[in-house]
């Protein structure tokens, strides 16, 4: 479970029997979330996910695909017919002479049979490489809470920061894909230690990079008391 604002890991739950959706409600029951936005993968756009999600105090805004074609059927229909429809359009340029357009379109839910939903969206994103070439990605949610589409934007990009400011980091600053622990409880228990490292050194106020800090941390005992001193 990944707080993107604050950008710390804040739970993490073995899925049991590999069964993600099960590990997911078990990880939600744990938790407190009162005024937040949940974000998942199109796997946990379920209603038993919905109010896991609803009973923390939070929001939901779910990716919506081809797993649930009812569902998406009805929100691009919404979507389509809408006569009104608060829209946002973003736009960047990227090295190499790439760059990227992107259009969110928010609609209030009418006439959908899913839990406290209230809204319903579509996000569109054209990249542009140096050639001229265009290459577009659409994807649909649902939302329990009705937020602009300039909002919308931050929420699903806030969404990936797992992969690139969370897993990605976890493989290349503490080798995390490369450990070969797999008895009992190991695996689980050093992941769990990984991420707890990873939130005292990303938040100590030293500005060296993460792989910096865990060197100067192995270095310097003062700098190790000063990182675990510095959480509280």
């Amino acid at each position: 479970v990944w707080a993107a604002d604050a950008r710390i890991s804040i739970g993490q739950r073995l899925a049991p029997g590999r069964n993600e959706v099960k590990g997911v409600l078990e990880a939600l029951a744990c938790l407190s979330l009162d005024g937040c936005v949940v974000t998942a993968d199109a796997l946990h756009c379920r209603a038993d996910t919905a109010r896991a999600i609803l009973a923390t105090g939070a929001d939901y805004a779910l990716a919506l695909k081809d797993n649930q074609p009812g569902l998406l059927k009805q929100t691009q229909e919404l979507l389509d017919s809408a006569s009104v429809a608060d829209q946002a359009e973003s736009r960047e340029t990227g090295s190499h002479g790439r760059s990227e357009i992107r259009r969110a379109s928010v609609v209030p839910a009418t006439g959908i049979g899913f839990d406290a939903v209230k809204a319903v969206a579509r996000l569109e994103s054209i990249r542009i490489d140096e050639d001229g070439n265009q290459i577009s990605h659409i994807r649909h949610f649902i939302l329990s809470r009705q937020v602009s589409a300039e909002a919308l934007m931050k929420i699903a990009r806030a969404h990936w920061t797992i992969e690139n400011q969370l897993h990605w980091v976890l493989d290349v600053a503490f080798c995390e894909d490369a450990a070969r622990n797999r008895k009992d409880h190991g695996p689980q228990n050093l992941s769990t230690l990984r991420k707890l490292a990873l939130n005292i050194i990303r938040h100590h106020p030293d500005k060296a990079s993460i792989r910096r800090k865990i060197k100067k941390a192995g270095w310097d005992d003062d700098f190790l008391i000063s990182m675990i001193a510095h959480m509280r």
